[in-house]
């Protein structure tokens, strides 16, 4: 394809920066856009060593520093600079083909997303653990161990890392709102990134028509989506709905999901489809159906109060 050949590497790279959400799908947004309209137009796009090495790159970090696009009514907060991690260079027998840049970029990709569902994994296991919480210096020390992480990407389960700490359990919610704060300030997390029932992100090789063999990008969602200002309303934990409101959380997005009532832990309350404040309102009404005080409702009401359309 003539029109991708005469394409500077750096303005194709610049061009999917705009159209992908995050730095670690621009090559899977190339793969999938362009590899398949030909076979000549994927022979082209394999040959671009500049673009797949400004590719790579791009998988040190997983959020654009300046995201105003994303914010909705609500002013950006401040990202803090993250380092860049060096990573070793691959060792390859002088015997056998180099590889192309290509190839790694495909192998660093898996490698990333190995290492994210990884992380993942360890961070499910402190949201729901008696003995061994969520902290902040537990949540620092894993993203440490294990970076770079795409914080915004789905893992195989449809998670995400937002989200995950936001349904954390067995901690106060002063926790939840420092683990909250630092994924968003210092990790450059995305509130408006939804978890959802299924979820895949993954790069692989794939036999495809005869016009397009080679790389087939997999990376979309189905099922019920659930956003971290839905659980944050609907738990009434109002400090941690105040500030995802700060740092640009839709009112609009909807929610389902099933939580349990603190006045009958016994009792489950399940919304399909709502928004942060409907879930709240029918928190609040089966808490009081269920005995809770004006006391125990104190949380949820000061989150119905923020999320109440100003009149």
């Amino acid at each position: 394809m003539d029109l991708v050949s005469t394409f500077p590497d750096e303005i194709l790279h610049k061009v999917f920066s705009f159209i992908a959400n995050s730095p670690t799908m621009i090559g899977p947004s190339i793969c999938h856009t362009l590899r398949p309209l030909s076979k000549i137009c994927a022979n082209e796009i394999d040959s671009k060593i500049g673009l797949w090495e400004l590719c790579s790159k791009d998988l040190e970090c997983d959020f654009y520093r300046k995201r105003e696009h994303d914010v909705v009514g609500a002013e950006a907060l401040p990202i803090k600079s993250i380092k860049r991690v060096r990573t070793a260079p691959d060792r390859r027998s002088s015997r056998l083909q180099p590889a192309s840049p290509k190839d790694t970029y495909i192998k660093k990709y898996s490698l990333l997303m190995l290492r994210n569902q990884t992380a993942f994994d360890v961070l499910q296991e402190l949201v729901v653990s008696k003995k061994k919480s969520l902290s902040l210096a537990r949540l620092r020390s894993l993203l440490r161990e294990f970076r770079p992480v795409a914080i915004n990407r789905r893992v195989r389960s449809g998670g995400t890392y937002l989200v995950e700490v936001t349904r954390a359990r067995h901690v106060k919610e002063s926790i939840i709102l420092k683990c909250v704060r630092h994924l968003v300030e210092e990790c450059g997390a995305n509130p408006n990134v939804p978890s959802a029932e299924i979820g895949t992100g993954t790069l692989r090789i794939a036999k495809r028509s005869a016009g397009s063999d080679g790389i087939r990008c997999m990376s979309e969602s189905t099922g019920r989506e659930l956003y971290a200002l839905v659980i944050a309303a609907a738990r009434g934990m109002h400090t941690v709905v105040a500030y995802l409101l700060t740092a640009g959380a839709r009112r609009d997005v909807r929610g389902s999901s099933r939580f349990r009532l603190l006045a009958n832990m016994r009792k489950t309350v399940k919304g399909d489809g709502l928004t942060s404040l409907e879930f709240a309102l029918k928190m609040k009404e089966a808490e009081e159906e269920n005995g809770a005080s004006r006391e125990d409702l104190r949380g949820i009401l000061k989150v119905i109060d923020m999320l109440k359309p100003s009149s």
